[in-house]
């Protein structure tokens, strides 16, 4: 897959990707292109801002192999990793020892080393701890004559050396030494305000001045690593680095101030700054709006006080605790003097709603439907604090100059408030009002001393107003120095040294030319279309292992296109298309989907909340004519098919398993074997009386607890019994998740309709309650778009055991000394409130409960059994790791039907319904 966007306005198609597999593969990669004189990019994780990781020449992607940490001096405090470690990765290997990488970015659960020290990334706590050029010791660099070199710390006589190589190493040292000594006043006085620690525009030439000898008779040795911080590939390509540790400080506190304005919040960020906090974070109304409407920022909203305008999110660090607390008390009281309506401490397990909000604003934002986005173009410029509300201030009038309204967040701290201006770039009127808008931030910014990029870096965005902001002859000196390092403008071109107009090569926004008859409802996201082009580019489906669910086929495989970032630019760019029903059969955009699991983690964790598993199922109906019709019409008479097999399930079970039957149905492994008594026939025998004066259940049997999983039926029938109420079995001819999963909509909405009918008319007293979670939670989800009138409220087992508890009729549950572990059903963690199920478990005494931190189990209805070789994969990362905890003696609860039956095949490990354990409590005696 050609990767052509990042998380920019930009869109460029390259020509060609390639994966270095290691280090020496990077090398002659990187020294090939050059000798055929070829551009080319370095990409990271693809997050960048400003356009920096596309380009038209060839891609070169370091995020799937060059992953590994090399070498760790606990001793020296130092690391030396290749370029693709992830931030959060390197900080878990580094927790043990105390130690951290200290900046801290917004995306760093996907955000790499290479890309963090291409961008100069700094993060939340840079008023603490700086940026990533005060945590950069030395790089490995290949420069553009393909050698190799270390930029590292050199004493006068090692200097005195560089300075008489007679190669391009010997060229670069003379031309900085010679440009820096000779123009050392002009070069600082053109620079960003001294003041200001985040000064990413253009080279950091001015860092070389002011911190290193021969410039600065007191500065260290000299060292050309910072030079490459903030450099975005341009100067040359990074094989590994070593990198600075800090100690995680022993005590943290965090306080949220809120306010009924931004101007009371921005108004006292520069006095904050006397009580030395770690970091002070600016959240404005829109953005603290957009965490409504996200399922997982939803739940992190439990801090927000009334509707504040805007919030400083204040946190302090220190080793010792009585400091701590005086700083914290002592900010407390001036910020009421200061007019925050709110100024509470945050309780620690609070800490993560907290930054989960912050960290997600930039994807909620640029999650709303439609062309017009909160458009990255003027967001990063840093302003020293004395000016920074005045500045604000200007820039709402250049917003209302050109009638715009912007989202405003950030990190006030260090004078940098992220401003985005709403903008619909499908419209030539506002391409021209982005381009005044960035000319007239620009002049603002030089005329405060500001830099025009505090940590996005130039990139495209940026790089035509850099001769404005130091002036034609400083600016001329960082052309030389590009000229130097680059001669033939071969690396990342485009970026930071060019003058290209900022409305070109913008990512296609223009409205969708397809007249496509939708099986799902699009309406809250306009349009098929739009709901694919939510995608931000944010990158938060690239998640290392073990950090959340999104996207397991991506962490198996390290695909982009297997990313739900990669799948939603393959179907915005096929519906935006002038032939959409014709793009979206492209092969590309087919084997894309074909390895998405439907897990709907997307739906929850992604920050602009797009939801890949909706529009693979309308994808798969849309292209329904070209999908294999033996198997659409297998999933559409399942529940037939399993009912004529239950007449002999011996002879279908051994009939099943045949290989001919396998290969025709494009099956490995063995599927389950349906049992020798449905659950309906058990219950027509079983069945109890009816009470006309007690509560009814409605149970919605699907077909696997009917035909495979009956034990887990019959014991929550059991169960039920025990409780006292009337209970009515509603059997499903068919898999309404499996239908959907598959593209059958019509089918789908047929099967709905006919259960809501059944269930209109049923008294509210009434409750309703399904058995496998995807069967259960489709009424939550699909339904709402796909059928009309009011959808029946049908309850999780454990979410029934809570209204059951309420009306006083649950039965009395025998004590079990056991530890129970549970592992959740993705789309339990995407639709859900998962503390129902620890409330559920409490209700049987002494039983000790722990949540599996799981993602997807690999399975995930047939996925498992014809794509068998990455669902190992994704296993295997998923729950090796959490159920190597599990004792012989602990239970294993799980839910779901495929879940159980992948945890069994991969790990011969036994799990049991939830049911199953609260009918053993209720006959214990």
């Amino acid at each position: 897959m050609n990767i052509s966007t990042d998380a920019s306005i930009f869109e460029i198609e390259p020509k060609n990707v390639v994966y270095p597999e290691n280090s020496d593969d990077l090398i002659k990669t990187i020294r090939d292109l050059l000798l055929d004189k070829q551009l080319f990019t370095m990409r990271a994780g693809g997050t960048s801002i400003g356009g920096q990781a596309i380009g038209k020449g060839v891609l070169v992607d370091i995020s799937k192999h060059l992953t590994k940490i090399i070498d760790f001096r606990e001793d020296k405090k130092e690391i030396v990793v290749e370029p693709g470690v992830i931030q959060d990765d390197l900080n878990s290997f580094l927790q043990p020892h105390n130690l951290k990488f200290a900046p801290d970015t917004s995306t760093s659960n996907r955000a790499m080393i290479g890309g963090m020290i291409g961008n100069n990334s700094c993060g939340a706590y840079s008023i603490y701890y700086g940026t990533t050029r005060e945590h950069v010791k030395s790089v490995d660099v290949i420069l553009s004559d393909g050698s190799v070199t270390t930029f590292k710390l050199l004493d006068e006589g090692q200097l005195r050396h560089k300075l008489t190589l007679k190669n391009l190493e010997g060229d670069i040292y003379r031309f900085i030494l010679n440009t820096l000594s000779l123009n050392k006043l002009e070069i600082l006085s053109a620079f960003p305000d001294e003041s200001l620690i985040r000064r990413n525009t253009g080279y950091a030439i001015d860092e070389l001045i002011r911190k290193y000898q021969p410039f600065n008779k007191n500065g260290k040795d000299f060292n050309l690593a910072p030079l490459i911080c903030g450099s975005e590939g341009t100067l040359g390509v990074i094989v590994r680095a070593t990198l600075n540790l800090v100690e995680i400080p022993k005590y943290k506190s965090l306080i949220v101030a809120q306010f009924s304005s931004e101007d009371k919040a921005l108004k006292i960020v520069d006095g904050l700054i006397k009580f030395k906090p770690s970091a002070v974070e600016f959240i404005d109304k829109p953005t603290l709006d957009a965490s409504k409407g996200n399922a997982e920022q939803n739940n992190n909203r439990v801090w927000i006080i009334g509707d504040p305008d805007a919030v400083l999110v204040i946190e302090f660090f220190s080793n010792l605790k009585i400091d701590l607390d005086f700083k914290v008390n002592k900010c407390q009281r001036w910020l009421k003097s200061k007019g925050a309506y709110d100024y509470r401490k945050i309780n620690k397990e609070n800490y993560e709603k907290v930054w989960g909000i912050r960290k997600a604003g930039l994807g909620l934002l640029m999650g709303k439907p439609g062309s017009k986005k909160a458009v990255a173009v003027i967001e990063d410029a840093a302003i020293p604090l004395k000016h920074l509300h005045t500045y604000y201030r200007k820039v709402k009038a250049i917003m209302k100059f050109y009638k715009v309204s912007a989202v405003y967040y950030g990190h006030a701290s260090v004078g940098l408030i992220h401003i985005r201006p709403e903008l619909d770039l499908s419209k030539d009127g506002d391409k021209q009002k982005m381009r005044m808008i960035a000319q007239d931030v620009s002049t603002l910014v030089a005329k405060y001393k500001g830099s025009l990029s505090g940590e996005h870096g130039d990139g495209r965005v940026r790089a035509p107003f850099l001769k404005e902001q130091f002036g034609q002859k400083v600016y001329q000196y960082l052309v030389d120095l590009k000229k130097t390092f680059d001669p033939n403008s071969l690396l990342n071109p485009g970026v930071i040294i060019a003058n290209s107009d900022i409305s070109s090569n913008l990512r296609e926004v223009s409205a969708p030319k397809d007249n496509l008859i939708g099986g799902h409802d699009w309406g809250k996201d306009i349009s098929f279309f739009y709901a694919a082009e939510k995608c931000s580019g944010a990158g938060a489906c690239r998640k290392s292992a073990g950090r959340g669910v999104m996207c397991p086929s991506y962490k198996a495989t390290r695909n982009e296109k297997f990313s739900t970032r990669g799948r939603a630019n393959l179907l915005r760019r096929a519906l935006n298309s002038n032939d959409p029903a014709k793009e979206l059969e492209s092969k590309e955009l087919k084997e894309a989907l074909d390895l998405c699991l439907a897990c709907k983690a997307c739906k929850s964790e992604c920050p602009a909340s797009v939801d890949m598993a909706k529009l693979k199922s309308e994808y798969l109906f849309q292209t329904q004519s070209r999908q294999d019709q033996f198997e659409l019409w297998r999933i559409e008479h399942l529940g037939k098919i399993l009912k004529f097999g239950s007449k002999s399930p011996r002879i279908f079970n051994f009939f099943q398993s045949l290989k001919i039957i396998k290969k025709i149905a494009n099956i490995n492994g063995n599927l389950p074997s349906i049992q020798h008594e449905t659950l309906s026939n058990w219950w027509a025998i079983n069945k109890s009386s009816y009470n006309d004066n007690v509560v009814t259940i409605w149970i919605l049997n699907d077909i696997f607890t009917e035909y495979y999983d009956t034990d887990i039926g019959k014991d929550l029938l059991i169960f039920l019994k025990e409780c006292g109420v009337n209970i009515k079995l509603i059997n499903l001819d068919r898999s309404i998740i499996a239908l959907i999963s598959k593209g059958l909509l019509d089918q789908a909405k047929q099967t709905l309709i006919s259960v809501q009918n059944i269930l209109n008319d049923i008294p509210e007293s009434d409750l309703i309650v399904g058995i496998d979670p995807s069967e259960v939670l489709v009424w939550r989800d699909e339904a709402q778009s796909l059928i009309r009138g009011k959808l029946p409220k049908v309850l999780l087992f454990e979410e029934l055991l809570l209204k059951l508890k309420h009306k006083c009729l649950l039965p009395k549950l025998n004590a079990l000394q056991l530890k129970v572990w549970v592992h959740v059903h993705c789309h339990q963690k995407a639709l859900a409130n998962n503390e129902i199920l620890s409330q559920a478990l409490d209700l049987i005494p002494e039983v000790e409960m722990a949540i599996l931190n799981s993602g997807c189990c690999g399975m995930a209805g047939d996925f498992g059994y014809k794509h068998s070789k990455i669902s190992n994969i994704i296993a295997r990362q998923s729950l090796e790791g959490p159920l190597s905890q599990v004792n012989k003696s602990d239970i294993v609860i799980s839910n779901g039907t495929s879940c159980r039956k992948q945890i069994s095949t991969i790990f011969t490990q036994k799990t049991i319904h939830l049911a199953q354990l609260f009918r053993a409590a209720v006959i214990q005696k």
